[in-house]
């Protein structure tokens, strides 16, 4: 979500623009070859988050949000690669994301400045597992846009080795925020349509803050041929269970909006999505830095927004 409609650009060229991903090398963060003489890839653990760029305590926010996911993904099976999506990026975070061990250590980035960002408060980044067959990295800008919205597209190559190539597409987006007239979401979901149902796509996933605040948003993703991994899971719509935005809202912007599932993680083509789960749920900023958060007026909350974790596996 982003309530900051005076940040608002003018439209975007929709044209995609490639990306050369960087990868921690030699004492410094230098461009990252295609790795696709890597083993095929079956299953992908996906996380995607909105580390809320409004709030006030901003590195103190993303310090605690990478030291929870560090904890986090020491947890996990080490054979899973990862693919972690960001929404709501600033520049201070792309300074934190590059200084941590843990991502120095295993992740290609695909935003290490915000050259290819057309605003300082709405950047997607995605950290790529270094072990996957990583083809290509583009964003494009939706045509329709006040925010200068856009997605963010990673292509993975399921089975290097195999003379047809199999591309798996990972869009990280953040749909228009609020509501318009007439309504953006649906256009810019038609957009990102087009590239993950692309016919050389053998699955594509489409995740991050969709911003889903409007009757029409519950069915835009039946609209544009996805499965919605929380309701494929048994979820339901107008559960407290599904909703990931608000409960770390200040009390004002609860009670205006009240309670949303604004994040999803949609799926289309040959791949399924398993073991869907909110995760970020009561972080907060490091203990001895919560005085100093509570002293300008912030909350101590890493974030407003609960992340979602879940499982791609490749048909």
């Amino acid at each position: 979500m982003s309530i900051r409609p005076e940040l608002c650009m003018s439209n975007s060229n929709p044209k995609p623009m490639a990306q050369t991903p960087h990868a921690f090398a030699g004492g410094s963060w230098r461009p990252f070859n295609e790795q696709l003489s890597s083993p095929s890839v079956s299953a992908i653990r996906l996380i995607t988050w909105n580390i809320d760029a409004q709030a006030q305590g901003g590195p103190l926010r993303m310090v605690g949000a990478l030291r929870y996911l560090e904890g986090l993904i020491n947890t996990f099976p080490r054979e899973l690669p990862l693919i972690i999506f960001f929404q709501e990026m600033v520049h201070n975070d792309l300074k934190l994301l590059q200084a941590a061990p843990w991502v120095r250590a295993r992740f290609a980035l695909t935003d290490t400045d915000t050259i290819h960002w057309k605003t300082p408060y709405y950047g997607t980044t995605t950290l790529v597992d270094r072990r996957l067959p990583l083809a290509r990295v583009f964003r494009a800008f939706y045509k329709d846009t006040q925010m200068d919205r856009d997605g963010l597209y990673v292509d993975i190559v399921t089975k290097p080795a195999a003379p047809n190539k199999r591309i798996l597409r990972f869009c990280n987006t953040h749909l228009e925020s609020l509501d318009a007239t007439p309504p953006m979401r649906p256009a810019q979901f038609a957009e990102a349509s087009q590239h993950l149902h692309s016919p050389f796509v053998h699955g594509g996933i489409l995740a991050g803050d969709l911003n889903a605040m409007e009757p029409f948003d519950r069915t835009l993703h039946s609209t544009y041929g996805f499965k919605d991994a929380y309701l494929e899971g048994g979820g339901k719509e107008d559960s407290h269970e599904g909703y990931t935005w608000g409960y770390q809202s200040y009390a004002e912007l609860q009670e205006r909006f009240g309670c949303k599932r604004l994040d999803k993680v949609l799926f289309c083509g040959r791949v399924k999505m398993k073991g869907l789960q909110r995760i970020g749920i009561g972080v907060k900023v490091d203990e001895a830095k919560r005085t100093k958060m509570r002293s300008f007026g912030a909350l101590e909350f890493v974030t407003d927004h609960y992340g979602l974790m879940a499982d791609v596996t490749v048909e």
